[in-house]
């Protein structure tokens, strides 16, 4: 692309990350991949961060292998979600609706807590095998305005709509509002959860520059895309999600809500790091780089001391990371993840068997390189064994360390 994907502005490069290959495209057999170019730009009108390679979707999100009920800490996530939702008056007669479904975990749970109309859709055929249950209804396909005549003309409108970690999935978000603006009730709320750009430049979170996450947005890019649909973001709030996230709660824009005092506030945050400066975010360059040749100092100064390292975590962001920094079998053992839709596989790009992580204890790994870091907190308590015997945990980010509890 050479437009934003929200305005159309003219963008402009931050910088080029060469080739890499899909971070889901994990395979039973050794295999050569295809590897697609990667650059990290900004819209010189609004300053939107986003990528300029766009990929057939199908090749990313048809067979998907992130399921949410893998971690016990998006499950935590949802469960607080659904208690906040008291306060707006969610009932067993509420028709609740979710973008990008995934693995029903968020559909399950509020159906379970209020008895409610649960309707999901998910592009992914993998999760179209998950057990039916009493009403709870799963669409396998894309959202957009197109499809939501369709979801219209058989659910009328929705109450709630939910859209976690998917906007910065889709090639043109206003689709997206423009679906969601056609199936919201009057005075019906849309909640939406990103990661938050401030904390991607704040921490240096460039693992997660892949070709499934085009845009990175900020609050404001969220106001941008409300005002264009006649939509208004009337709270905000910071979540533990994906490394930082901020949870958006949206109406229609002459619902009688009152703008929160936590808009104004992270609107300013944002712009006192810079993220509505050409300057600052062209300096973004420099810490990506920096932190490459400090990780892959690190890990090759243990391989010369013949320390064993391996992985944990096999994320669409570690995927990534390992890819940028060229972290190899020559400097790993193995990747360790929970996913046993990814066990037995071997890493995109890097081509490293993933085990199950009931596995390390039977090896001599005495470092970890945590790719997953975003969930350390409950990996490092699941995996206390490790440590107990002389384990040692490496942190990538926001710079990389080594830790021992």
């Amino acid at each position: 692309m050479v437009k934003c994907r929200i305005c159309r502005g003219k963008l402009i490069k931050i910088v080029d990350l060469g080739k890499i290959s899909l971070v889901g495209n994990f395979s039973r057999k050794l295999k050569k991949q295809k590897k697609f170019k990667i650059s990290l730009n900004f819209c010189a009108k609004c300053k939107h961060v986003q990528i300029a390679e766009i990929l057939n979707p199908n090749l990313l999100f048809r067979k998907y292998l992130w399921e949410t009920g893998v971690s016990l800490s998006n499950i935590s996530l949802i469960q607080d979600l659904i208690k906040k939702l008291k306060k707006y008056g969610v009932s067993k007669k509420s028709k609740i609706f979710e973008i990008a479904s995934n693995d029903g975990s968020f559909l399950n749970l509020i159906n379970k807590k209020y008895k409610c109309l649960a309707v999901g859709i998910d592009p992914a055929t993998n999760f179209k095998k998950l057990p039916k249950k009493r009403k709870i209804f799963t669409i396998t396909n894309y959202f957009n305005f197109d499809q939501s005549n369709k979801i219209k003309k058989k659910f009328k409108t929705f109450d709630y709509i939910f859209a976690r970690n998917v906007l910065a999935h889709v090639p043109d978000p206003n689709k997206i509002f423009k679906g969601v603006k056609n199936v919201l009730k009057k005075n019906g709320k849309f909640i939406l959860e990103v990661p938050h750009l401030n904390n991607i430049i704040r921490y240096n979170q460039y693992d997660n520059i892949f070709h499934e996450h085009i845009g990175f947005h900020s609050l404001k890019s969220i106001i941008d895309l409300s005002i264009r649909h006649n939509l208004k973001v009337f709270d905000v709030e910071k979540i533990d999600s994906q490394g930082g996230s901020i949870r958006c709660f949206l109406s229609n824009k002459n619902s009688p809500e009152k703008i929160s005092k936590r808009v104004t506030l992270i609107m300013k945050e944002e712009q006192k790091l810079g993220l509505n400066s050409s300057m600052k975010l062209k300096r973004f360059k420099v810490k990506i780089l920096s932190h490459i040749k400090k990780l892959k100092k690190l890990l090759n100064e243990l391989k010369k001391k013949q320390k064993r390292i391996s992985i944990y975590g096999a994320s669409g962001k570690g995927q990534a990371l390992m890819q940028f920094c060229n972290i190899n079998s020559k400097i790993v053992d193995y990747v360790f993840d929970k996913s046993r839709l990814k066990q037995g596989c071997f890493t995109p790009g890097t081509q490293i068997k993933i085990k199950n992580p009931i596995d390390i204890k039977k090896t001599n790994i005495q470092y970890l390189l945590l790719l997953s870091w975003n969930l350390k907190k409950e990996i490092i308590k699941q995996e206390k064994s490790f440590i107990q015997n002389g384990g040692k945990f490496i942190i990538p980010f926001p710079s990389p360390k080594i830790v021992q509890k």
